[in-house]
């Protein structure tokens, strides 16, 4: 059964101050770790994550990170997979509380963070970059088409095709290039075969708060 990540109603514009917003999960889920667990899965339920990205993407120390890991597994919230030496985590988009939950975190997150969450829950979006000084997005996306989700107030997303942004890559397009090397990567799917296409270019892209 496909799972809609982009519920109507699911980004709200209102702006709320970071910490209270991380508060109130803390209070809900009695753990101020597993609140930031939670979250950073929840903005991006697609992604398999391995326990270091999660400890780098979060702040919180390796052991805090292995114990919400393990309990969020137990409840069947997240499931695990090895490749290797390495486990993997990805959110269980089939349980049953995963739809409340993701509307839960999105409605008390900041607006970027609300950003980065819309975005992600777009499957036609592959990469998304931000410059913060005017509030301009630029989503990669594989049709060219705008994403779907619900954009938080204060900023403004332009898309292109994958096809079209490595065309302008090539050419050193200045609009692209100002994405690039001022602005921010707000997705962080860095194992996409387009960054390979952007570092070849000689850009060093910097990554936003909470991207591993």
């Amino acid at each position: 059964m496909e799972v809609d990540l982009l519920e109507k109603g699911d980004i709200d514009t209102e702006r709320e101050p970071e910490d209270r917003q991380v508060d109130v999960l803390a209070v809900l889920f009695g753990s101020k770790a597993r609140a930031t667990v939670v979250r950073f899965f929840m903005l991006d339920p697609r992604r398999a994550y391995y326990q270091r990205q999660v400890e780098v993407a979060t702040g919180l120390p390796i052991r805090a990170v292995q114990r919400e890991l393990e309990r969020l597994s137990e409840i069947g919230l997240l499931y695990r997979r090895s490749e290797g030496n390495r486990a993997y985590y990805q959110v269980d988009v089939q349980y049953p509380l995963f739809s409340d939950l993701r509307h839960l975190v999105l409605k008390t997150s900041t607006p970027m963070q609300r950003l980065r969450g819309a975005l992600a829950g777009d499957e036609d979006v592959r990469q998304a970059f931000l410059n913060e000084e005017t509030g301009e997005v630029l989503a990669v996306t594989l049709s060219g088409r705008k994403p779907i989700g619900t954009v938080p107030e204060g900023y403004r997303v332009q898309a292109l095709s994958s096809e079209e942004f490595v065309q302008r890559l090539q050419r050193r397009d200045s609009e692209i290039g100002v994405f690039l090397s001022e602005g921010l990567d707000i997705l962080g799917r860095r194992d996409d075969v387009i960054w390979g296409r952007i570092e070849a270019a000689g850009y060093v892209v910097r990554k936003g708060e909470g991207i591993p």
